[in-house]
């Protein structure tokens, strides 16, 4: 495996070897990423050209947006190959940043836009056409192509040649608009609308705009995708990375999966040797399924009662040994981490996972916590221990961006209702309903969560056989 590049020290390598390092998943797309690249433009324009040429259908992580919001950051028309070639796959469907992406680079890309025009069915021409209509550049070509156009496509041209600005066109709308039958109304007012804006037109010259802003898009600091590697992979930068936040990365990754004997292995390596407390707390925590292995468990508690342990490293200890919270030295250490305040997320944590009675009333007080991961916490609580007198407040959540998804979840563990598999589509209705609608991926979300909710009483999953 080529070696694992640390995120905070990019400006060590090549601007290929930053491209190639988040094309295999080993490095987020964030702020250090861009300025690895964009801080040194002589060297990653054509790195970034270069690797925009290679094959990359084998990439674990397809950087095609990256590349081209870049190429629009640089505004250089040696992007242009690229940008023609990604519309050649669909015409039909270009994305907005593609568009912006041409207009910016301006005139150079006229002669490319009009190639790939004429190539183009006129069925498939339209965005094209759009590009070309919005491009700020005068050329007879392109009034005469969308001239040509108004057969075809007698509304979306006329607005096309308004964007254009060119008044040689009245002759043609007004023929076009004198032509129509008395019920089509709306297309004349569309096509008197084309002509006023021509009589009216916005200066073509370059005007003043509003700067790309590429910071805008991507976060400050990305964690790195290793939920794409392949298992053996993770396992590699686990006991392989230099950087303590790739380490801690892996051993995340592995958390509430079936673990092998190898990373069982593994892992407790790393939560008992590794220099970073972060990736001994994520590998302690990674093994929170394997606690009914007593090496396992003999480990965690070994390091539980060092007292030479940080509270980094406990945090993540007392959420792998949550299982474990019938011990008394375990709850007493989870009230302990929870009472310190620094790691009060990581507590609620370790305590709705242990499902231990002594803990129900701990959740309740931090669903205004100022704290958002307390407050996560707070709302998985509430779910698990049932606390039904709280669902008002957990039910407000759903408008909440960031925690909508833990309200559902919890919502429907904790929603009243006699626990049957019959009762499962009803109560789904219901919490959709509540929800004023489910995306996909949220019906997915209270599928699994009542499907738990039955298994916690006993009975099988009803969903489940159901999903993909």
């Amino acid at each position: 495996m080529p070696s694992v590049l640390d995120p905070d020290q990019l400006t060590n390598a090549s601007p290929a070897e930053v491209l190639q390092a988040a094309a295999r998943g080993h490095l987020g797309v964030d702020h250090r990423f861009l300025h690895a690249l964009l801080d040194r433009p002589e060297q990653s324009l054509p790195a970034v050209i270069e690797f925009s040429r290679r094959d990359r259908s084998g990439d674990a992580v397809d950087l095609t947006p990256e590349i081209i919001t870049i190429f629009r950051h640089f505004k250089s028309p040696e992007a242009l190959p690229f940008l023609i070639d990604y519309i050649k796959e669909d015409p039909t469907d270009i994305p907005d940043e593609v568009v912006e992406a041409l207009v910016e680079i301006g005139q150079p890309a006229l002669e490319p836009l009009l190639q790939l025009y004429g190539g183009l069915d006129e069925s498939e021409s339209g965005e094209v056409a759009f590009i070309l209509a919005n491009l700020r550049v005068r050329d007879d070509r392109i009034l005469q192509l969308l001239l040509d156009r108004l057969e075809f496509d007698l509304s979306d041209t006329a607005l096309l040649l308004s964007i254009y600005g060119d008044r040689r066109a009245r002759p043609a709308l007004e023929q076009a608009a004198a032509a129509l039958e008395p019920s089509e109304a709306e297309l004349k007012k569309e096509i008197t609308d084309a002509l006023e804006a021509l009589d009216n037109p916005v200066k073509m010259e370059t005007e003043e705009q509003e700067p790309f802003d590429i910071w805008s898009i991507y976060p400050e600091r990305e964690d790195l995708p290793v939920d794409l590697l392949e298992d053996d992979e993770r396992l590699q930068l686990l006991e392989t990375a230099s950087a303590p936040v790739i380490r801690a990365a892996a051993a995340a990754s592995f958390f509430n999966s079936q673990l092998t004997a190898e990373q069982r292995k593994k892992l407790l390596t790393a939560a008992t040797t590794d220099q970073s407390p972060t990736v001994r707390a994520r590998a302690w925590e990674a093994l929170m399924n394997e606690a009914e292995a007593p090496e396992i468990v003999e480990a965690m508690l070994k390091a539980l009662r060092n007292p030479e342990t940080t509270s980094e490293e406990r945090s993540g200890l007392l959420v792998g040994l949550a299982p474990e919270a019938d011990r008394n030295e375990v709850r007493k250490m989870i009230v302990d981490l929870y009472e310190s305040g620094e790691y009060r997320a990581k507590a609620l944590e370790a305590m709705w996972r242990s499902l231990h009675p002594s803990f129900r009333d701990y959740f309740a007080k931090h669903l205004d916590d100022a704290d958002l991961e307390a407050r996560r916490g707070a709302i998985w609580g509430i779910g698990y221990y049932g606390l039904r007198g709280e669902l008002d407040r957990v039910r407000k959540l759903f408008n909440h961006e960031e925690l909508r998804s833990d309200a559902l979840f919890a919502y429907a563990l904790a929603i009243p209702s006699e626990i049957s598999r019959g009762r499962m589509k009803g109560l789904l209705t219901r919490i959709e309903k509540d929800a004023h609608g489910l995306s996909d991926l949220e019906e997915d979300l209270v599928k699994a969560a009542l499907d738990e909710r039955l298994m916690l009483a006993g009975k099988e999953p009803f969903f489940s056989g159901q999903q993909d």
